[in-house]
């Protein structure tokens, strides 16, 4: 919201002059920032804009660089852009202890943060299509919140994807927080691939997808090592028997959640 802000001051100055930059910063960015933050700003987009030897020393250049979804500290970033990037786009709120819409305040300032929006940082962007014939979509993971479920980035839009045929413990259950960092530790920042059954979407308008890393299938991956249940969703059927199988076998070993007794209900069907 803040960034929008700064833009939308940004865009007034453009188009209605410099003369009413100090008018607009009054009106639409003080009540937001402070008074002292907004005169900071509206002298600096001033500086921006102006081609002099006394304009702003931060670089108006476009960045060059790329950035993914996963998680670092304000110490292991060096670059204003980044926090940017992972606070907006990837909502890490944590990078914001004070929620005023500027990120790790010791690479921050007001200024750069109206900078790196203007200059429109670029960001991974999904290609087009999958793989030949299986209606699959390439994404970037941007939050797992569940064993079973993680938001991605999905031709520009941030989309909840509900993974086919398992299923992980609840919030309130034994082992959700083991089944959900184990699919975090696969999944967490990277870029996917999503794979369609015969159902596309559930009943909460969630995608249904199998997940690959690479050649990795996801979903099966967690039913082998214990952290998900197997669970039929007619009429996505595909890999049923062989995680059948793999559960089984996961079980008898008592792996991942399995000697919490919460996948023995003795169903595999929904």
């Amino acid at each position: 919201m803040k960034v929008q802000i700064y833009v939308l001051a940004l865009l007034a100055l453009m188009l209605n002059g410099c003369g009413a930059l100090s008018e607009q910063v009054g009106t639409d960015i003080a009540p937001g920032i402070g008074t002292d933050v907004a005169v900071q700003v509206g002298t600096q987009v001033v500086d921006l804009l102006d081609d002099s030897p006394t304009s702003s020393p931060v670089s108006t250049a476009p960045p060059t660089d790329s950035y993914d979804c996963a998680r670092k500290t304000c110490g292991n970033m060096t670059k204003c852009a980044e926090a940017v990037y992972k606070l907006n786009t990837c909502e890490h709120a944590s990078l914001d202890s004070d929620g005023d819409g500027i990120p790790c305040e010791s690479i921050c300032s007001a200024m750069q943060v109206i900078a790196v929006a203007v200059q429109e940082p670029p960001t991974p962007q999904p290609a087009a299509s999958g793989s030949a014939g299986d209606g699959s979509e390439i994404a970037q993971v941007t939050r797992v919140i569940d064993g079973d479920t993680i938001d991605v980035l999905l031709n520009g839009e941030k989309v909840r994807i509900r993974y086919l045929q398992i299923n992980t413990p609840e919030r309130d259950e034994p082992c959700f927080r083991e089944s959900t960092q184990a699919n975090a530790d696969l999944v967490s920042g990277k870029t996917v691939r999503l794979v369609p059954d015969k159902e596309l979407v559930d009943p909460f308008d969630r995608l249904l997808r199998y997940i690959y890393v690479g050649d990795v299938l996801v979903n099966r991956v967690l039913v082998e090592q214990g952290f998900a249940e197997v669970v039929l969703y007619p009429p996505n059927d595909r890999h049923y028997d062989e995680f059948v199988q793999l559960e089984a076998e996961a079980a008898a070993a008592g792996r991942g959640c399995h000697p919490t007794g919460i996948f023995d209900d003795g169903s595999t069907t929904r």
